[in-house]
């Protein structure tokens, strides 16, 4: 989904409003996370209980600490720590090949800023053929953001090399 692989788990239950909010947070900063519905997986509600001692969600846990409840600043804090300078993209593997499909591009992003467009196919990263999401994120984690790259994307069956600022 995000391209910026986490460490972050949260536990929810299906019909929590404040899990709905704590992952609607990190999916807007573009932080990577993994979901467990501690209604429907015991050991996701014994890891819970065992690493707070409590049963209530949401909790959201990282390596270093475990926020129960939504605790805006921990998680502000905790986010921070997650994330990485990014290309700014929400990507997809590609359903019919190879490549990284496009779904949505931040504003004021890199990506933005070099052209790239919802619906494109990413076939290329800093001219490293890329046949999946992480394809994409393994290079774009690799390069850095110190100075500029291409992208070759796919655009209504033309290929466009777009250059990503720093």
């Amino acid at each position: 989904m995000v391209v910026n692989a986490s460490s972050i788990r949260i536990y929810t239950t299906p019909t929590c409003a404040w899990c709905a909010r704590a992952k609607e947070f990190l999916i807007k900063r573009g932080v990577g996370f993994q979901e467990r519905d501690v209604s429907i997986d015991r050991q996701a509600a014994e890891e819970v209980i065992r690493r707070t001692g409590q049963m209530g969600v949401p909790v959201i846990a990282d390596e270093q600490e475990a926020i129960v409840g939504f605790d805006l600043p921990r998680l502000q804090r905790m986010a921070a720590r997650h994330t990485r300078p990014g290309l700014g993209l929400m990507v997809a593997d590609a359903r019919d090949g190879q490549g990284a499909y496009v779904g949505s591009v931040r504003s004021g992003s890199p990506a933005e800023r070099a052209g790239v467009q919802a619906g494109d196919l990413i076939e290329e990263l800093s001219g490293i053929l890329v046949r999946s999401v992480d394809d994409l994120e393994r290079v774009a984690a690799q390069r850095g953001l110190a100075q500029p790259t291409s992208i070759v994307v796919r655009r209504a069956g033309e290929r466009h090399t777009l250059i990503i600022p720093v």
